[in-house]
């Protein structure tokens, strides 16, 4: 069975589909079975694959209902993926995939930007996460809050790392704001593996598989 790794924010414009893409091109580079499963109507993920030029499959995968049936069959569909890793992209808004999503992922990564309402937002995401948790009894998901793009010439994103130890949960090494990862995404492409900021990416699957190895 696959580990599932959730990308989750109620609040838009922090880079989620950026970083969903860009980690699970780090974990293909380095040989793993990896898929993102896009179950967010929006459909940013499926659109970035329909270009052709990413190195993993994408699935869309939507959950409209709220009947068990109904989320016990996608529940299932996530969790047969021929995967060492999937990626499960959640929509932006409340409602039976967000839930679904923190429902059965082993992690959930929250990402965030530096913004007073960025760090609300992601406060507000990780108390959905803690209740879903608390919830299940299962003590999953974990939980690993992620900078995103963060621009360290200013003063708040220099300090955001330490901004979002107030969480009182696991902060990532922060994604920068950089032209190369937007213009990538632009053109439905992982950023190139040798940049600056595909390093970037591959500290932050190094943090979610050293968490991941202590669930």
């Amino acid at each position: 069975m696959p580990k599932l790794i959730g990308l989750a924010s109620t609040k838009g414009g922090v880079g989620k589909t950026t970083i969903a893409v860009n980690l699970a091109a780090v974990m293909a580079r380095r040989g793993l079975r990896v898929s993102i499963i896009d179950a967010d109507p929006a459909g940013h993920a499926s659109a970035v694959a329909e270009m052709g030029a990413l190195p993993f499959p994408v699935a869309t995968l939507l959950l409209e209902e709220v009947e068990a049936k109904a989320v016990a069959a996608w529940s299932k569909a996530v969790r047969g993926a021929t995967a060492d890793y999937v990626v499960l992209d959640a929509p932006g808004a409340l409602g039976p995939a967000f839930g679904a999503v923190l429902a059965i992922a082993d992690i959930v990564l929250v990402p965030v930007g530096a913004s007073m309402l960025d760090i609300r937002g992601a406060a507000e995401t990780v108390g959905i996460v803690r209740r879903h948790r608390k919830a299940n009894g299962r003590g999953r998901p974990d939980i690993l809050v992620v900078p995103s793009r963060v621009d360290r010439r200013t003063g708040s994103g220099r300090d955001v790392v330490g901004t979002l130890a107030g969480l009182t949960e696991p902060v990532a090494p922060p994604i920068s704001a950089r032209a190369i990862v937007a213009d990538s995404l632009s053109a439905g492409e992982p950023v190139p593996a040798e940049s600056p900021s595909a390093l970037e990416f591959g500290a932050l699957a190094d943090a979610v598989k050293t968490r991941l190895e202590n669930i």
